[in-house]
């Protein structure tokens, strides 16, 4: 499989990465108790992920279609997720602020998707897709200083 590869700058705000496969739906961007705790909302083609510092900053967010997943090695954070891509040409990384369209040649299928917090000269994000055969399970993939332990489940949808 061919990698593919695309980086935006987004302007984060109000706490919140999304990566989505439909237009902005509120229902889906509602965080619930749980969903706080774990740092992220996960619905089948919706997810929304905390970016961890607070205030409102632009960040570099570097995505990838993988055939398999490299972990960054200054990764603070990394969780994996189901994600199943409804509509490909609607697929989205957006804050509050704005929204990039994603152009990885995805295809209407379910995907595990990781989310990494990367640590360089400033904080950026990584979030790789690698096409599933089967669907994955929501986890931590290293503990974290936020309270992520490896192996440790989240829950999906609002809760």
């Amino acid at each position: 499989m061919k990698n593919n590869s695309q980086s935006v700058d987004l302007l984060i705000s109000h706490s919140q990465i999304q990566f989505r496969s439909r237009p902005f739906d509120e229902s889906s961007s509602q965080w619930g108790e749980k969903n706080l705790e774990q740092g992220a909302v996960i619905h089948s083609d919706y997810v929304i992920f905390d970016p961890l510092p607070e205030d409102a900053f632009g960040a570099h967010i570097h995505l990838e279609l993988a055939s398999h997943f490299n972990p960054d090695e200054s990764a603070q954070r990394r969780i994996v997720v189901p994600f199943h891509v409804t509509d490909p040409s609607r697929v989205e990384v957006a804050s509050a602020s704005e929204k990039f369209s994603v152009e990885l040649g995805l295809a209407e299928r379910d995907y595990a998707l990781y989310f990494e917090v990367c640590e360089g000269d400033e904080i950026f994000y990584k979030i790789t897709l690698i096409p599933a055969e089967q669907i994955v399970s929501a986890k931590y993939l290293l503990d974290d200083p936020w309270g992520g332990e490896k192996n440790k489940m989240l829950v999906e949808g609002k809760s």
